[in-house]
């Protein structure tokens, strides 16, 4: 599960407070940082990795594991 209350938070902590800084920040597309930023869609692969280097947090921690999945 993506985690985009993490995502705002440490956004906002570099100064980025709307999906045009995160595109501009991160090299995405406007729409991408949109669904991203908006929680439409989960950044996924090298998105991810920019989107987390852009706001200075790991990839890994964008995602929170949700009770099912770590009781698997």
């Amino acid at each position: 599960m993506y985690d985009r209350a993490l995502l705002h938070a440490a956004a906002q902590m570099r100064g980025i407070k709307t999906p045009a800084q995160l595109a501009r920040e991160a090299g995405l597309t406007t729409a991408t940082a949109w669904r991203i930023w908006t929680g439409v869609g989960a950044p996924r692969g090298d998105h991810a990795a920019r989107v987390a280097e852009a706001v200075g947090i790991s990839a890994a921690s964008l995602y929170t594991r949700t009770a099912v999945e770590a009781a698997a």
